[in-house]
């Protein structure tokens, strides 16, 4: 035993398989905290297994669809945070834009995330009421409105979301 504390590549290969495990146990953490609700402590066991391992695949894409599921617990039908866009006023392009990456790095094929499914959803919501031009102006307009006002949502079911 003694001899492998005196071999450095021995040591730096033992090293780097311990933070590999380390990196997989904060992504598995990560899904549990996530299916638990608790999306605040998926978000920050996805990003300490990025530190820990940053080539590990499809962590952005686990880190997007966990963002995606807490803006929408923060701020229900809130299409432009769900999709990461801040200016209301930006153009179809930017949008379109932001749809496709999204909808690329969350698409259950590509993140095998538990959050990947719910996430889309989401996106895909988003989507179909910021790319066309009626219902994003309706929606603007409830936006402003409601910003003047409390806004109440039933947060029980989807389907019960405004259709603008």
């Amino acid at each position: 035993m003694l001899s492998l504390f005196n071999n450095p590549e021995a040591i730096e290969l033992i090293y780097s398989f311990l933070v590999d495990k380390e990196a997989e146990f904060c992504k598995d953490m990560a899904e549990n905290f996530f299916m638990q609700q608790q999306y605040d402590l998926a978000i920050f066991s996805i990003v300490s297994a990025k530190l820990k391992n940053p080539q590990l695949h499809g962590l952005n894409n686990y880190l997007n669809a966990y963002m995606v599921h807490k803006i929408d617990s923060t701020i229900k039908d809130e299409w432009y945070a769900v999709l990461g866009i801040k200016d209301h006023g930006v153009g179809a392009d930017e949008i379109k834009k932001r749809y496709k990456d999204l909808a690329v790095m969350i698409h259950p094929e590509k993140c095998s995330s538990v959050a990947a499914e719910g996430a889309t959803k989401l996106i895909n919501e988003a989507w179909e009421t910021l790319s066309d031009a009626r219902k994003r102006e309706a929606y603007g307009r409830f936006v402003t409105s409601s910003s003047k006002r409390s806004r109440k949502y039933d947060s029980s079911s989807p389907s019960k979301r405004r259709r603008y």
